[in-house]
């Protein structure tokens, strides 16, 4: 500190003392993240992983090197040879549901051909409408089969018959039934012994 040259000068003004700008408390420094985008860095960003394109990465689908999926030409199959594989298989596959719909239809009218023969064999009411509903609709498909085979009369009134016609017609229509999709399944099938 200087010291007064003139300490009887009323217009003499000490110096100003230098002041020293005040030193903040100790503040620990804010995580790097702070004030970072909520999504981490990417390709290019020091201390990250590298991701695709990126050296060290296996390349993936679409880049050059592995491939994780399987192409329909990655064996050199020639275009024309893959949509012949794949009509063959839209034909396989519309045969196969052609014999589900038709194993379907033989279960339906097996199970109505059967109530028939019990109600039949029951005596059920002929007068009734369910019962006059289902004779009518399975006495369609059983017309070629009417009288083919005497119906067995039972009881003292005659109402129960064993109508052996209806087990006939069931007979014939599973052995039709089997044999167009044994036919059907030869179609899509390769043949059990290579031709010479």
């Amino acid at each position: 500190m200087q010291s007064n040259p003139n300490p009887n000068d009323p217009n003499y003004m000490p110096p100003l003392e230098e002041v020293q700008p005040a030193v903040p408390p100790y503040q620990p420094a804010p995580p790097s993240y702070q004030g970072q985008p909520a999504v981490p860095p990417y390709q290019g960003q020091p201390g990250m992983p590298p991701y695709q394109g990126q050296p060290g990465v296996p390349p993936y689908q679409g880049q050059p090197g592995v491939q994780y999926g399987v192409s329909p030409n990655q064996y050199g199959v020639p275009p024309a040879q893959i949509a012949a594989q794949q009509k063959k298989r839209r034909r396989k596959y519309g045969v196969a549901k052609v014999m589900d719909y038709l194993q379907w239809v033989l279960f339906a009218l097996e199970m109505l051909f059967l109530l028939r023969f019990v109600l039949m064999l029951v005596g059920a009411n002929p007068d009734n409408p369910f019962a006059q509903a289902l004779y009518n609709f399975t006495g369609f498909f059983l017309a070629p089969f009417e009288g083919i085979v005497p119906s067995t009369m039972l009881g003292t009134k005659g109402n129960a018959v064993i109508e052996w016609s209806t087990l006939v017609g069931m007979a014939v229509y599973a052995l039709v039934f089997y044999l167009i999709r044994l036919l059907l399944h030869i179609t899509i099938s390769r043949p059990e012994e290579p031709i010479q």
